[in-house]
């Protein structure tokens, strides 16, 4: 292949620039979206989060109330426990007790 020296430069033709401005364009709308997607992504993702802490909060209060019932439960099974072996000490009638004539 051979060059010429005296080659002259292709001069940038006007429907090359725009479609070159085009592009540009295009590809700039293009950014927008995909930093739209990501924004939208983002914003539902703080949201699912927020219903996280919502459910975890009210896991919580569940917990502290169920944990203050069983409390209530097992102090009351104890009161229960001494009245029985209360009871059964009245009725305990061992030979050892009787009166000699």
């Amino acid at each position: 292949m051979k060059f010429r020296k005296n080659a002259v430069p292709v001069p940038v033709t006007r429907d090359l620039l725009q479609e070159k401005q085009t592009e540009v364009a295009r590809l700039a709308r293009q950014a927008s979206e995909a930093v739209d997607i990501v924004t939208r992504t983002m914003n539902e993702l703080e949201g699912i989060n927020q219903q996280i802490d919502n459910d975890l909060a009210e896991i919580d209060t569940y917990s502290k109330e169920l944990a203050a019932t069983r409390a209530a439960m097992s102090q009351q099974r104890k009161n229960n426990t001494a009245i029985i072996a209360n009871f059964a000490k009245l009725l305990d009638t061992s030979p050892a007790e009787s009166v000699s004539e």
